[in-house]
This record gives C-alpha cells, structure tokens and sequence, in this order.
C-alpha cells in the first residue's frame, strides 16, 4: 500500500483557503462568498490574503467596485474547480454506497431514450429495491474509477473481439423513415416515392456510417443534381426523430430504437422493409473489470439481456449482434447459454 510522507502535500494550500477562493471567484464578490460560506466578509479577505501570501502572487485585481481574477487567479482556479469536483465525485460516490441498491449506469442519450427508458417499468416490477440513476454519457469512453459508474452501455465495432467485462446486446440496422402522411402525399408507395422532393433529416454527427445521407443517397442511386437538397440537422437523435415524425422530411431511423414508433404508425419505411443497411457497431452493456458478487449488477444484466434477445419476457423483438460465423450461435434463441457467458464473466 502506498504510503505518503507528511511532506509528500506541504506545498499544497490549506483546503479551507481554496475552498473561499473559488467561492470568491464564482461570486465575484468577497461579501457574496461571505454568504455562501457562512462566513464574515472579514475572514474571506483574510483567507484570500493568506493564500496569496503563500503563493506569493496576487489572484484578484482589487477594484472600486468590484473585483477581477488575475491571470495566475485563472490558472489557479482551474485547478481547483477540478480538485474539488473529483473530491465531490468520490464523496458522492462513497455515499451512494452506503445506500442499498442504487446502481449507476452511463448510457448514450438515444439508447437511454428510445430504447431503455420505456423498459425501465418492467426492471422495476422484478426489483423493486433496485434504484436505477442514470448518466447521459455521448462521444467519450466510460471512466468507472472516476466517473464513478456501475456499469455502462457502450457501442464499439462490430468486430472487435468481446472484453470479459461486457455483455453485447445488439447491432443497429438504418433505414429511411418518414411520417404516414408524407409518405401519402408522395403516392404512397416505394415506387412512386422521390426522395429528392423532401429534406433530409440527420443526426450530426453521424453516429454511424450506416446513418449518414451521403451513404444513403449512394446506395438508392439518388443523384441530387447540382442543386443542393434541403436538410435539418440536429445534434441530438430524438430531436431528429421527432421532425420527421411531424412530418418535415425523410430521417434515418434506427432499430431497434424506432420500433415502438413504428408499430404504433406514427413512422414508416417508405422504401419497405428489405432496403436496410447494417451498423458497423454494437452496442453492449460492460462493468469495471474485477467487479464480482454485485447482485444489483446481475439483476440488471438479466433484465437488459432478456430485453435484448427477445425473449417471453422481452419488450422488444431481438436485435443481437451476429457473429462472424452467423452459424455457430443463434442469438436470439440461444438465452441460456449468453446468461452462461455473462455469469462467468462476472465471476
């Protein structure tokens, strides 16, 4: 075990001192931090001068009225933003410990959406002690030790060899969908459907490959011409999905994702269900590596592998990633022995 000296931290200020400056900082006022603090105005400017004295450089410019950080204020509280957010995380994260059955997840903000969140009801009639916290995690890999999660859903490449901490759960299909009535005022059918007559919603960026329009307008041999076709572009994928659930063009949908917007006719496949292009990811649910014995992680890895495959029990028709032998292993059908592999995984 490591073992600092009581010097390994002598150049560092008192906890305390920073803990005002940065009260300072945010306020932009030595009376206004006095408040947040619960302190005198006269003890915050002692602690400043303090902590200037120590550093010996000043971090505020004093004007009247009114104060202004230094360039080594600046510097200073940057790192201390970051200091004490990693000390709140690890606190918190020691709290939540304490509290029996919470569980943690980062999950991308269009799989929490429209994928697990409206099966979140059937996890809680099956653990009604398992309190679910979800963190919107997008566009960065997972950090247990520092973000502090139990586990998180994940999307890598398709063909990248499974880690033994993780779980896949399945692979996306894209394919074009539009509202019922734009469809209807295009002659209703995939042969008399323009593309080119409408504009073009995307996720930007492109999650995938498989949804991106310029991959698209390739594959149906769609020449725009020289004019440029409208679009609407969104950064978030349920805001994509909603206009063209109102009708204001042609998106990319993404199944599993869509399916309950499907079934319920609120969208269609204009070009029918055979024009379908397949993601170059997966998506599977993973945990720190080492994590053993964690029946709050269990349950939920049940829950989410049953929801995946489809199974009696299932929300959602399966959507498992197939391997690079398709042959050797029937995803959907074959529950039993994925419960198998996770359960050894976590031991």
């Amino acid at each position: 075990m490591w073992n600092a000296s009581a010097n390994s931290y002598r150049s560092v200020p008192p906890l305390t001192t920073l803990r005002t400056f940065e009260a300072v900082a945010r306020k932009g006022s030595f009376t206004l931090a006095a408040g947040d603090l619960s302190l005198t105005q006269s003890a915050v400017s002692h602690q400043i001068k303090a902590l200037e004295g120590f550093l010996g450089v000043p971090l505020f410019w004093r004007h009247n009225p009114g104060i202004e950080l230094t360039a080594d204020g600046k510097i200073l509280l940057e790192a201390v933003r970051a200091g004490l957010d990693m000390i709140l995380g690890a606190t918190d994260r020691i709290r939540c410990k304490s509290q029996s059955g919470i569980l943690t997840i980062a999950v991308p903000t269009a799989f929490a959406t429209w994928w697990l969140v409206p099966r979140l009801g059937r996890l809680a009639t099956l653990h009604p002690n398992i309190e679910i916290r979800l963190s919107m995690l997008d566009f960065r890999a997972p950090d247990f030790a520092r973000d502090g999660f139990d586990a998180a859903i994940v999307a890598h490449p398709a063909d990248r060899p499974t880690a033994e901490n993780e779980l896949l759960l399945f692979r996306e299909e894209s394919y074009p969908v539009c509202s019922p009535a734009l469809l209807d005022r295009s002659g209703g059918s995939a042969q008399r459907f323009d593309l080119t007559a409408h504009t073009l919603i995307e996720e930007e960026p492109a999650p995938d490959q498989a949804m991106d329009w310029g991959f698209w307008l390739k594959r149906l041999n769609v020449d725009t011409g020289t004019a440029q076709q409208p679009r609407l572009r969104f950064s978030h994928y349920g805001v994509a999905l909603s206009a063209a659930i109102d009708g204001l063009g042609i998106a990319l949908g993404r199944s599993p994702m869509i399916n309950a917007e499907l079934a319920a006719g609120r969208l269609v496949r204009p070009y029918g269900e055979n024009v379908v292009a397949l993601a170059s990811h997966v998506y599977a649910l993973t945990w720190p590596e080492g994590q053993t014995k964690d029946q709050r992680l269990a349950a939920f890895r049940d829950f989410i592998l049953d929801e995946a495959c489809g199974c009696e029990l299932a929300a959602g028709p399966c959507g498992a990633p197939p391997l690079a032998d398709e042959a050797a292993v029937d995803w959907s059908g074959d529950r039993a022995a994925r419960r198998h592999a996770a359960a050894t995984a976590m031991r």
